[in-house]
């Protein structure tokens, strides 16, 4: 595994276009965190489910509202998993890791590690954020409470990326592969509105994009469903978080087999 991993980084670490993606997204999650709390705590103000400052950037609110806004930019870390899976196969690097004696099975195994080692790197940007923000706001007491949006946002991010590898080891070309991994997000989003609106809104929770969306909900998620309840008076059926992580498990594992099964077969 180490030895796949340091032959990935040696690639990995000429790819321009990853290292500015990254400095984006580490630069981009805190200040939009901060726009949406400034969003949420005054152009929202009177509302009875809009949240104050403290609960959105002191412990243990802060691991759910900075998993919310990373999420946003799981999209930007998808096109990247799109970029480096299509160069690999565009310029048939894995052809020469082949010849230079590695088995298909040890290349096909190193697009995986790099998968998960993104995912992973992200993820610890997201607790030192948060313990950052969090210990600022309200000290480091009780910094353990929520904490379990962590590992979520992983799941979630995992999700997105295998989702993404999924598309770029079917298409193939950069481009291609962007646009109808984009455009995938978009068409599904059409088809739950069409089905929220003419069947029920529950089919649509058991979609493989909304279901890793719906890891990382709005802060104040449950305010707002009591809030329709109450207008409405019907119970909104939400899918139990439980529910939401089996299902994860089971897309990621689904995308990650196609994607397998076909490099496997195919002509590296």
């Amino acid at each position: 595994m180490k030895q796949l991993l340091a032959i990935e980084y040696t690639k990995l670490k000429k790819l321009n276009s990853l290292r500015v993606i990254l400095l984006i997204y580490f630069a981009i999650v805190p200040l939009w965190m901060f726009f949406l709390g400034f969003f949420f705590t005054n152009a929202m103000k009177g509302l009875p489910f809009a949240p104050t400052e403290e609960e959105l950037y002191s412990f243990p609110g802060v691991w759910r509202f900075l998993t919310y806004s990373a999420s946003w930019f799981n999209l930007l870390l998808g096109v990247t998993i799109v970029i480096i899976t299509c160069n690999e196969i565009h310029f048939r690097t894995m052809k020469q890791n082949v010849i230079d004696g590695l088995t298909k099975q040890q290349i096909i195994a190193s697009k995986f590690y790099v998968v998960f080692a993104i995912a992973v790197l992200v993820t610890l940007y997201s607790v030192v954020l948060g313990f950052l923000i969090g210990g600022f706001y309200s000290g480091f007491g009780g910094f353990y409470k929520n904490i379990h949006y962590i590992p979520t946002y992983f799941l979630q991010t995992i999700g997105y990326f295998s989702f993404a590898f999924f598309f770029a080891v079917l298409v193939k070309r950069p481009a291609l592969s962007i646009i109808f991994f984009i455009v995938s997000f978009i068409v599904e989003f059409i088809i739950g509105i069409i089905i929220n609106g003419t069947i029920s809104d529950i089919p649509y929770q058991f979609f493989p994009l909304n279901i890793f969306s719906s890891l990382t909900p709005v802060p104040f998620f449950e305010k707002v469903i009591q809030a329709q309840e109450i207008k409405t008076g019907n119970s909104v059926w939400i899918m139990p978080d439980w529910l939401q992580y089996v299902l994860s498990g089971v897309y990621i594992m689904i995308f990650f087999v196609i994607a397998y099964r076909v490099l496997k077969k195919r002509d590296l």
